[in-house]
C-alpha cells in the first residue's frame, strides 16, 4: 500500500539490487535458533528509490556504517524458497 495515497495498485519492475545502508541495528536478543547471532538488520535504500528491510551478511558488526554500498544476494530457506539479504558491495564481486 502506498504510504502517501493508500493506493493498492502496483507495478512489477526489475531492480539492480544495489543500494546503500540507510540505517541498521545489531540484534543480540531474543535469539531464535534459525539465525546466527548477532543479526545485522538493515534498512537499505535501493538505487531505484525503494527502501527495504533485510539482513546484512559477510561483514563484522563493527564494520557496518550508514552509507555502506551493498548488493542483494538470495539465501535459501528451509522450505526451498529464497530471501533477499545484502552483502557489502566489495564482497559481492
Amino acid at each position: 500500500m502506498c504510504p502517501t495515497c493508500h493506493a493498492v495498485e502496483y507495478d512489477i519492475v526489475d531492480l539492480a539490487g544495489t543500494g546503500v545502508v540507510y540505517s541498521y541495528s545489531i540484534l543480540h536478543h531474543p535469539q531464535n535458533p534459525a539465525f546466527d547471532y548477532p543479526v545485522i538488520a538493515v534498512l537499505v535504500d535501493l538505487d531505484e528509490g525503494v527502501r527495504i528491510v533485510s539482513n546484512l551478511i559477510d561483514i563484522e558488526p563493527n564494520e557496518v556504517s550508514i552509507g555502506l554500498p551493498v548488493r542483494v544476494r538470495f539465501e535459501p530457506t528451509r522450505d526451498e524458497m529464497a530471501v533477499p539479504v545484502f552483502t557489502p558491495l566489495a564482497m559481492a564481486q
